[in-house]
C-alpha cells in the first residue's frame, strides 16, 4: 500500500494542480479527493479491467472532476480543456522515488512513519491528526522530524552525485 502511494503522488499532485487553477484550497481539496479516488482504485480493481495503473489514473481524475462538478467551483477552466495524463510514468523517475521512500522509511521511528503515512493518505496534517486521532501538535512534531530526515536523505544524495 505504500509503495502505491509513494507512487501515485506525483500524479495526484499534477492533477490537483491542472484542475485547480492556481487556488492552493482548491488544490488541498483537490488531492485529498485523488487520494479517495486512488484508494477506491485499490478496493474495486479486478484484474480483467486491465492494468492497474491505468485504472487508478482514470480513478483519481474522476474523483477530482465529480469533486469540481458537485462543488461548482468558479473560475476553473474548462473540465473539456483538460488533457489527460500521459500513458506511460516515467519509469527511471518512478524508481528513484521508489528507493527515496524506501531509503526514508528505513531511518524514520515508527511514530514518524505512522504519521507521514496518515499525511500521505489525507494531504494535510490536519486531517492527518484526525484520522490517528492524534493530538495536532503531536502530527505536526512528527511530520516536521520527517521533513527534515527527508531532506538529509536529500542532501546526501545530492552530495554523492
Amino acid at each position: 500500500m505504500d509503495e502505491i502511494l509513494v507512487s501515485f503522488t506525483p500524479l495526484i499532485l499534477k492533477v490537483a494542480s491542472l484542475l485547480s487553477n492556481k487556488d492552493p484550497n482548491l488544490r488541498e481539496d483537490l488531492i485529498q479527493e485523488g487520494y479517495i479516488g486512488l484508494y477506491q482504485a485499490i478496493q474495486h480493481y479486478r484484474k480483467e479491467r486491465g492494468s492497474f495503473p491505468a485504472f487508478a489514473k482514470t480513478c483519481i481524475r474522476n474523483a477530482m472532476i465529480s469533486y469540481l462538478r458537485k462543488n461548482k467551483t468558479k473560475d476553473l477552466i474548462s473540465l473539456e480543456t483538460i488533457p489527460d495524463q500521459p500513458s506511460e510514468i516515467d519509469i527511471d523517475e518512478t524508481l528513484k522515488q521508489r528507493e527515496f521512500a524506501k531509503n526514508l522509511y528505513a531511518i524514520l521511528t515508527p511514530m514518524e512513519s505512522t504519521a507521514l503515512k496518515a499525511f500521505l493518505y489525507t494531504g494535510s496534517i490536519a486531517e492527518a491528526a484526525r484520522f490517528l486521532s492524534w493530538p495536532y501538535k503531536r502530527m505536526e512534531n512528527a511530520i516536521a522530524r520527517a521533513r527534515k530526515k527527508a531532506g538529509i536523505l536529500v542532501q546526501l544524495d545530492k552530495g554523492g552525485k
